[in-house]
């Protein structure tokens, strides 16, 4: 790998930066590593190596084909680089057992930490997670749906306008856009992008939209702030000007230290790809100290009936308050609604619980999110699907219909639900979104 003009000598001086080993790093194969769904337990994990900083984070051997295995489709497992997965320890250590918390992803495409944050809030508290470019904003709300849990918000805006949400997060995690430097392993386009002048422009952009999301973080709330880049301008001098500029303690993580591979700095820790198994990370963990406004629900929603042909379908009705918004009739935990008509009226919302459906005559049409979710009742009728046929539901094609009873039923390969399909005295109608449809030759 041939690496930039005055890139290794930019570096010279960062933290744990090791010349020699760090270019033949460069060289070795990237590790492939899954993270898989703690409620969908799907795969053979009891041969593969763990991630040493997450729980359900494990490398593959060699890279399959995710497109072409249906448990990917189900949710089962979440395709993420290794070093990113360390924030689950970090919030064991702050956190410990407490799970009712209000966290914001807000650079979270394409949903990386979002679904392990979604899986370490367990159902509690609230996640919103946000992507500023719209594009990308579709790609998390995909992965979000197919996570399942009901207790998410996706939103498309601008950092600025969490302001408006002032003091609401306990957490707020901000993987900036950086120089990329980290990802040249795995993405080696990414090199004729860098210079030291791409490195100052970042640095700049990253401490504006820290400055622009600090206020909706409430005081003593946490902000872990990440990024791909080895440089220490986007690093630790970020750090420390949060610390300085903002007002926040730079804290640590006992579990982190605990990793000899993980380099300890002032700000934060360094994942170098000669050390530790995965690409280039830079976390630092800060508490806000200056004051704020503490957040003031003025208005609350107001919730509609469940229809008796929604809740037969759901796991445990009363849990859930069902709304109409600008999406739909959607479904949000009773625990989790504080805030929730603040987040409708300022942030543009592109998923908020679980989007139920809606009536058709008299017919209930149950959406795509319920059959993705975590809330189904196990009464719900299910259709197991060999490998050849759940490929062919994912690729959207029609199924004979080999089943007797008619109706909504979810279609499951190994147990776990790929969508609705309606049977009929005939045939069954794939109820695949046309978006979600696999377009690549199954060669079969």
């Amino acid at each position: 790998m041939q690496f930039p003009a005055g890139y290794l000598e930019h570096l010279q001086h960062a933290p744990g930066f090791d010349p020699q080993s760090f270019t033949k790093a460069h060289l070795e194969t990237v590790p492939v590593s899954v993270r898989q769904h703690p409620a969908k337990r799907a795969l053979k994990t009891d041969q593969l190596e763990q991630v040493k900083w997450c729980s359900d984070g494990f490398y593959l051997p060699q890279r399959p084909d995710f497109t072409l295995d249906p448990l990917f489709h189900a949710g089962a497992y979440y395709v993420q680089e290794a070093s990113s997965m360390s924030i689950q320890k970090v919030l064991n250590d702050h956190f410990g057992n407490q799970r009712n918390l209000r966290i914001l992803d807000l650079c979270a495409a394409p949903g990386g930490k979002s679904t392990l944050l979604a899986s370490w809030l367990q159902g509690q508290g609230l996640l919103v997670a946000n992507e500023v470019i719209k594009t990308r904003a579709s790609i998390l709300k995909e992965n979000l749906d197919r996570w399942g849990y009901a207790n998410v918000v996706v939103s498309n805006n601008d950092p600025r306008q969490f302001g408006k949400l002032e003091g609401f997060f306990d957490v707020i995690i901000v993987d900036a856009p950086c120089s990329g430097s980290g990802m040249f392993r795995k993405d080696p386009a990414a090199i004729k992008h860098w210079s030291e002048d791409a490195v100052t422009h970042c640095a700049a952009r990253q401490e504006r939209i820290l400055e622009d999301v600090w206020p909706a973080l409430k005081s003593g709330g946490l902000l872990l702030y990440s990024t791909c880049s080895y440089s220490e301008s986007e690093d630790e001098q970020i750090s420390r000007w949060i610390k300085e500029e903002l007002q926040a303690d730079i804290l640590k993580s006992k579990s982190l230290e605990e990793i000899p591979e993980i380099t300890v700095t002032t700000g934060g820790y360094r994942f170098y790809p000669d050390k530790t198994k995965g690409e280039g990370y830079y976390l630092s963990i800060l508490r806000k100290t200056g004051a704020c406004e503490e957040f003031d629900e003025r208005q609350k929603m107001k919730n509609v009936p469940i229809p008796e042909s929604l809740g037969i379908l759901l796991e445990v009705p009363e849990d859930y308050l069902l709304f109409e918004t600008h999406l739909g009739q959607v479904l949000f935990p009773k625990n989790s609604t504080e805030g929730l008509s603040s987040i409708l009226k300022h942030l543009h919302v592109l998923k908020a619980g679980v989007l139920a459906g809606e009536l058709k005559g008299k017919s209930f049409v149950p959406d795509h999110e319920l059959a993705m979710s975590l809330i189904v009742d196990a009464g719900v009728p299910r259709l197991a699907l060999s490998k050849e046929e759940a490929l062919r539901f994912l690729k959207k094609e029609a199924l004979p219909n080999r089943f007797g009873s008619q109706g909504w039923h979810l279609m499951q390969y190994e147990g776990l639900s790929l969508g609705w399909g309606n049977v009929l005295p005939n045939r069954i109608n794939n109820g695949l979104p046309k978006s979600w449809r696999i377009l690549k030759d199954l060669g079969f």
